[in-house]
């Protein structure tokens, strides 16, 4: 479980890029955050622009607006969506199309129990949940994995994750950053709040308090660098070297996959 606010939380998730199968340890998944992309081959880059467009259209349809300043979502993904070069005439086709499209897609959370008995949530946005579901069982078959329905409930807690920018001014060192960034997370309403590096710092909250707790912080100074709702492992499994392995090509797989948004999993980091 959490523990209070001025204690760490140990926060368990998975990034790899397009082509590799490194693991870092940060609080949020795959998609939520992208960062420093640089020389991107045109085949990852049309894959990684065509997976930040559909977390715009999820955005609009969650948010209800395709106006960024009056839907965070939309904003924060769409800044991301600039800091890896994607062109704005693109971004602004895809808004378009969110007012055109009748296809009538949604998100889903499927739940999947992966090599090692370790445990997936893999949330897609998709118009035909059965087809794409019959392509994902296809690829479980084939790594030792299977769907795993009702598992979310003890193995994940939703959480909000914001991660922010913090204006240094008087602050001299770590210590005055963390004090103070405990003191606007109390009264923003946080329950966690650790420095992750090159001053930024990420808040932990509950999910239906991403708005307002994200909202205090930009009134407190902060620069929010993306605000999203994960899912936080509960409970952790260690994982051996083959059974990583296999993990590994189970999550190229299914990344691969149209409407795939972002995978989590509880496997154990180092």
């Amino acid at each position: 479980m959490l523990c209070s606010i001025r204690n760490f939380v140990k926060v368990f998730n998975i990034y790899h890029e397009l082509n590799a199968t490194s693991r870092r340890y940060a609080g949020h998944s795959k998609w939520a955050n992208i960062r420093h992309v640089k020389g991107l081959k045109d085949a990852e880059r049309a894959a990684l622009f065509a997976k930040l467009s559909t977390q715009i259209k999820i955005a609009v349809q969650e948010g209800g607006s395709i106006d960024p300043n009056a839907n965070i979502k939309l904003e924060h993904v769409i800044e991301q969506a600039k800091r890896v070069n994607m062109p704005a005439a693109t971004i602004q086709s895809v808004l378009k199309s969110t007012q055109t499209d009748k296809s009538q897609c949604k998100s889903y959370i499927l739940e999947i129990k992966g090599p090692g008995n370790c445990f997936l949530l893999c949330e897609v946005f998709t118009s035909s949940i059965h087809h794409l579901k019959q392509s994902i069982a296809t690829i479980l078959r084939k790594n030792s994995s299977k769907f795993c329905d009702g598992i979310a409930n003890n193995i994940f807690e939703e959480k909000g994750i914001i991660e922010a920018e913090i204006q240094l001014d008087s602050l001299k060192n770590k210590e005055q950053i963390l004090e103070k960034a405990t003191d606007d997370a109390i009264e923003a309403g946080a329950e966690e709040v650790t420095d992750i590096g090159d001053n930024v710092l990420q808040f932990i909250c509950g999910s239906t308090n991403l708005k307002l707790v994200t909202q205090c912080l930009e009134k407190s100074g902060y620069n929010i660098i993306s605000a999203t709702i994960e899912y936080i492992p509960l409970k952790s499994q260690s994982m051996s070297e083959n059974q990583m392995d296999a993990y590994n090509n189970l999550y190229e797989k299914l990344s691969k996959l149209p409407g795939v948004i972002r995978i989590c999993d509880n496997i154990e980091t180092e």
